[in-house]
């Protein structure tokens, strides 16, 4: 029997399907307490018999034709439906009927074999007409249920329900899919979420994606799945180099776990044109059992055009102002029915089955004001200026969690500096061009005078500078909790926090040079002074505080001076992987966080190979996090190669906002969070 934990109040029919030798035995019991004596379905539908009926409609479904006679799923429909079973059947319908209750009856099947869960029992015909179907029945609602202890409880969706689709072998899958679904977007009913496609849908991008948040409502796999070695569930991904590679649905239930008991509690399985077939519904099965309250997947697959009308009647139904919103069961109902009214009756419709967690078929509980609402424009933190379109996207961004990266590119001048280096080696067969790169000229000069006297010559020209950015002063004002990663090697970014959103718990970590030990900490509580800490606190959170990662030393916010990265030979050994400069579980905590929100790239270039391996080290193959963003200035020839993604980790190309550095910091200060102060 289904252990599935809570289960909401309703009327419902659990049948156990399992192997007796030769034949298959039904036990039941109903949602009233009745409890049947078991039955055998009989020898003429043995084991082979129900296979060569399995074959029967999935021939028909492979040929897109509608099944010859009905007569077969007629006699297994009577050898289920009888005796005790068909008493319990007949007398929950009959309460059903007197409490005038718009629900069918729910009838969760649990077939106990592989032989068994690879049967169309959806197909089952009764005697009310040649398309009295089961997994189209007005009356009743079919579904596969799972043993599970993981508690089920209905939960309410108080925003557009969210769609995330993964597509490894067809990029052009998820397109299709959003445009069947553009009035429910429109409608602000369905939020699409940007989908794993490309690079994206690599193994390790896509693990990374579903433990980010937001995490989805439904998450729709378009691929093939397929057993190991061991016969074990796995579902094909890619590689780093484009390769098969193939994810465990084992692992993938519990790296799922978090989500689940959060807001995903749906997984759409469904299969590509030449899939194994019956893969899925075994994943579905185990995805189910993790915690899933429902997975839809495919007994075999079917094709391109039908795959898009079952969807679109699958999505339309479920989010839509339809009588059936909200119900998973009575959706793929209506599915199954649009697939036989629109493909001449084709037993493709047989191939989507619902594995179901719960008692309750209900998994979305909308608020009524959710209804006929008209479209919303994404929250921002201020109306966008009029004469700066541009800047939706940026101002969008802002106004949820994001991570800052705040580059060394166009900031605070170095020219006191250059000129200082060129003067000492003016004249001398040292010299230099005067636009040679700041890294190249502190290389050469440490070449010629050593790195002791760089490091004087840093100090003599910003010790006593004291510089602000209005850029950063108005990106200060706008950021939230989070890990955030700064290359300015003064403290700029760390006072205009201090400054602007004193109410902030403030870490400035500095990892340490490779001869060193720990990284260095400085903490800044709300109306405290700078502290030093020799490690981060266990209670640091990065959902309410702000972790300051410093990646090219400097100033501290303090006025202590570390050897900053300056040169070629600092950058090649110094910007390295955070596991490598931080402690382990340190790194961990920064990386996780930065691996969650989409980032603000300010002040970096494509054409600084420091840069390039920067955001390497950062973020390593994967794709930088969806929705990232950079701004660039105007005229700047580069954006099409952040868009394209040339240079960047996984090749997976950014939005680009080019502005003025003036225009966009007087946008960003007004309205915002914490004020100006």
């Amino acid at each position: 029997m289904s252990t599935s934990g809570t289960a909401a109040p309703g009327y419902w029919l659990e049948v156990d399907l399992a192997l007796a030798g030769d034949e298959v035995s039904a036990t039941a019991r109903g949602s009233g307490g009745q409890q049947p004596a078991p039955h055998r379905l009989g020898p003429a539908h043995s084991r082979e018999a129900l296979r060569r009926f399995g074959e029967w409609v999935r021939d028909a479904a492979v040929r897109g034709v509608p099944l010859e006679s009905a007569e077969q799923a007629r006699a297994l429909h009577s050898a289920l439906f009888r005796e005790g079973l068909q008493e319990v059947l007949l007398e929950l319908r009959g309460v059903l009927r007197n409490t005038a209750s718009q629900k069918p009856l729910l009838v969760r099947l649990l077939p106990r074999d592989r032989e068994l869960q690879a049967l169309p029992w959806e197909a089952l015909c009764g005697p009310s007409g040649p398309l009295d179907f089961l997994g189209i029945s007005p009356e009743l609602c079919i579904v596969r249920g799972v043993q599970s202890t993981k508690p089920w409880l209905p939960r309410e969706v108080t925003g557009a329900v969210r769609l995330l689709v993964v597509s490894p072998l067809d990029e052009a899958a998820p397109a299709r899919l959003r445009a069947m679904l553009q009035p429910a977007i429109d409608s602000g009913a369905l939020e699409w979420m940007e989908p794993l496609v490309g690079a994206r849908s690599r193994r390790d991008y896509v693990i990374d994606r579903l433990r980010s948040e937001p995490a989805p409502h439904i998450l729709h796999f378009i691929g093939h799945g397929g057993v190991d070695a061991k016969g074990a569930p796995v579902l094909q991904l890619t590689d780093a180099d484009g390769a098969d590679a193939w994810l465990s649905v084992e692992l993938l239930a519990k790296e799922l776990a978090g989500a689940f008991r959060g807001d995903l509690r749906l997984v759409v399985l469904e299969a590509c044109q030449g899939a194994q077939p019956g893969a899925l519904t075994s994943a579905a099965e185990l995805l189910a059992q993790g915690g899933a309250d429902a997975v839809v997947a495919h007994l075999w697959p079917v094709k391109t055009d039908v795959a898009r009308a079952c969807s679109r009647a699958f999505y339309r139904a479920l989010v839509g102002d339809t009588r059936h919103r909200g119900d998973v069961a009575r959706c793929l109902h209506d599915a199954r029915s649009t697939v036989l009214t629109e493909f001449g009756e084709s037993a493709e419709a047989f191939s989507p089955v619902l594995y179901l967690r719960g008692s309750d078929t209900t998994l979305f509980s909308f608020r009524p004001a959710r209804a006929n609402t008209a479209p919303r424009a994404p929250v921002q933190a201020e109306p966008v200026r009029g004469e700066d379109p541009s800047l939706r996207g940026l101002l969008d961004l802002v106004s949820r969690p994001f991570s800052l990266v705040l580059g060394d590119h166009g900031g605070i001048t170095d020219d006191g500096l250059r000129e200082l280096l060129h003067g000492r080696m003016r004249g001398t067969p040292w010299a230099v061009p005067d636009a040679l790169p700041m890294s190249a000229l502190a290389q050469r000069f440490t070449l010629r005078f050593g790195p002791k006297t760089l490091d004087s010559h840093f100090q003599e020209v910003f010790r006593d500078a004291a510089p602000t950015l209005p850029l950063v002063e108005a990106l200060a004002r706008r950021l939230k909790p989070g890990v955030h990663i700064t290359l300015l090697r003064m403290p700029v970014l760390e006072q205009a926090l201090a400054l602007h959103r004193p109410e902030l718990p403030l870490y400035v970590i500095q990892p340490s040079s490779p001869d060193e030990g720990s990284a260095l900490i400085r903490r800044r509580l709300p109306g405290q002074g700078w502290e030093p800490l020799d490690t981060l606190p266990l209670d640091f959170d990065p959902s309410r505080d702000v972790a300051l990662v410093r990646l090219y030393r400097g100033y501290l916010p303090d006025r202590v001076f570390e050897t900053p990265l300056l040169t070629e030979d600092d950058y090649l050994h110094g910007v390295r992987d955070l596991e490598s400069v931080l402690p382990p579980d340190l790194a961990d905590t920064l990386l996780g966080a930065l691996d969650s929100r989409p980032a603000l790239l300010v002040g970096l270039s494509l054409l600084a190979w420091h840069h390039r391996m920067l955001l390497s080290r950062l973020f390593g193959r994967r794709p930088l996090p969806r929705k990232s963003l950079v701004l660039l200035e105007p005229g700047v020839h580069e954006a099409e190669s952040w868009k394209s993604g040339r240079g960047l980790p996984a090749g997976a190309g950014i939005q680009v906002v080019q502005a003025e550095t003036g225009a966009v910091a007087e946008s960003l200060g007004m309205g915002t969070p914490g004020g100006s102060r």
